[in-house]
């Protein structure tokens, strides 16, 4: 095969060639011969028939119309002349299907003409040697063309498809979602606790420094700081100074121990004060990282220069001093007085003078007005039907009750102390006032009075009263109509506040003949 091929390459192609053009002129000279007698002789049909069939001629580099000559004689010299310029092919031609079939002598003289022989001269074309080197070339250059244009086109693919990831490690994770976002490329965080890194910074990611196609997915692991369930063994806060307690909370990363600095007048400045955990259920011994405690360090005694100047607050409202007190940071005492002169709610007077000068945490007091005092008079200086007029805006209850030592219409009691003061945000009570009725006068109830009226009697008259008179009934034959009072122990004189009357009532039993006289005179 190798040897075949080798014919059609450089100067064996050009051996190869020369020898069948040789070899066609030798067999064009009798066949040529043959076919000239033939063609006199042959009729006009198959004469049109030979017209209808003879191809079109081609025209090569050198075969154009004007080099071409009229007569086959010529064209047939050129040709044996320059052998070695030109190549003979033949052109096959096929017949049409309704084409008249050519005469016997000439299919006969076609059969017998060689292969590479041309039957008609005008059919031979001429060709330039180096075509196919021009065409291969040419089919080279094409490839190598759309190869390069592919490349480009998927290099700008890649370009537009890919994105170059930098190194996140030891960066914020904020970083990150934001160039996530921004490029396209999905984001996966996965968080461990990790002690060597802050909170939120990247530890590791799968892609670094490389490619990756947008939409693709970048695995990202975060830090969630140190361990809060790790337990920390605590140092001994009372040997150590404010520094070296920061220093190890620190080094420690123990983020809920907090530092709190107090002033205080017995301890130095960055000294030990305290240490507390807000849960109780916490252990000094199984402390953890998550657990809040505090741990307290003084700040010293804290020194304040008098420059704060006190204003005037006579007359003014109490929530003014007390604004100026807060913003001052000065301790405020607020007294309450009645003012006959001052309204209420306003200042009377105030325990450091105008324009003195105090400093922070100091002390000072005012005294604000509750207004005018409802003061409660002596009853003891009026009488029953004064009590009321005399009462100075308070409410007065007057009541009269009997007295054994008491005479009647003198004061006996009042329910408030003389002289108390009640302002007007107070509630003020019902002050009872006591008059005396003297001795109780029991009056005599016989022949005219039923059992069923002694209830309402002894109370009304003497018990609501302050008499604690009481009675005793008994019954006696009588033919006064029962139930009436028939005979009394006391009537018609002054008896004591806690005395007891005996009362008989009739039975109404016996008849008027029957009747004994009556213990009541004629």
């Amino acid at each position: 095969m190798s040897d075949f091929l080798s014919n059609f390459s450089g100067e064996n192609y050009e051996k190869t060639r020369q020898e069948k053009n040789k070899q066609k002129e030798q067999s064009d000279k009798p066949e040529r011969k043959k076919i000239a007698k033939p063609e006199k002789k042959a009729s006009k049909q198959e004469s049109l028939a030979d017209e209808a069939v003879q191809p079109e001629v081609s025209f090569g580099p050198q075969n154009s119309p004007e080099n071409v000559g009229n007569s086959t004689g010529e064209q047939h010299k050129n040709l044996t002349n320059e052998p070695e310029d030109l190549i003979y092919t033949k052109k096959r031609i096929k017949k049409k299907k309704y084409e008249p079939k050519k005469a016997t002598t000439t299919s006969e003289s076609v059969a017998t003409t060689p292969v590479n022989q041309s039957k008609n001269p005008e059919e031979v074309i001429e060709t330039d040697p180096t075509y196919k080197k021009k065409k291969i070339r040419k089919f080279i250059f094409l490839g190598l063309g759309g190869l390069a244009a592919a490349l480009l086109l998927y290099f700008g693919y890649y370009q537009l498809t890919h994105v170059k990831v930098p190194d996140f490690e030891g960066k914020e994770l904020s970083e990150v979602r934001v160039w996530t976002t921004e490029n396209g490329v999905k984001l996966q965080v996965e968080q461990k606790y990790d002690f060597a890194k802050e909170a939120n910074v990247v530890i590791h990611q799968n892609v670094k420094n490389k490619k990756i196609k947008k939409g693709k997915e970048l695995v990202v692991d975060a830090s969630l700081g140190a361990d809060p369930e790790e337990i920390i063994s605590l140092p001994d806060f009372k040997e150590m100074k404010l520094n070296d307690a920061k220093r190890w909370i620190k080094e420690q990363k123990a983020e809920n121990l907090a530092i709190i600095e107090e002033y205080s007048d017995k301890v130095a400045a960055g000294d030990y004060l305290k240490f507390e955990i807000t849960n109780k259920d916490v252990k000094a011994e199984n402390y953890k990282r998550k657990d809040k405690a505090k741990v307290y360090f003084s700040k010293g005694k804290e020194v304040f220069e008098k420059n704060i100047s006190v204003p005037d607050f006579a007359g003014k409202a109490k929530e003014e001093a007390t604004e100026w007190a807060k913003k001052n940071e000065i301790t405020l005492k607020v007294d309450e007085a009645d003012s006959e002169t001052v309204e209420s709610g306003k200042v009377i007077s105030q325990s450091v003078g105008k324009d003195t000068k105090v400093a922070k945490k100091e002390s000072m007091s005012v005294t604000v007005s509750t207004g005018k005092a409802l003061v409660v008079p002596d009853f003891s200086q009026f009488t029953a039907e004064e009590a009321e007029s005399k009462a100075n805006g308070l409410q007065v209850q007057v009541k009269q009750l009997f007295n054994d030592q008491v005479p009647y219409g003198q004061f006996i009691s009042q329910s408030v102390e003389i002289g108390k003061k009640y302002t007007e945000k107070e509630e003020k009570p019902v002050i009872q006032v006591v008059y005396s009725f003297g001795k109780p006068y029991l009056k005599d109830l016989r022949d005219s009075t039923l059992e069923g009226d002694l209830q309402k009697i002894f109370y009304d008259e003497y018990q609501s009263k302050g008499a604690n008179i009481t009675y005793q009934v008994y019954y006696v034959d009588s033919t006064v109509t029962k139930g009436t009072v028939v005979k009394m122990s006391q009537y018609n004189e002054f008896i004591p506040i806690n005395s007891v009357v005996q009362i008989g009532i009739s039975k109404g039993n016996l008849k008027p003949e029957e009747n004994k006289p009556s213990d009541k005179p004629e």
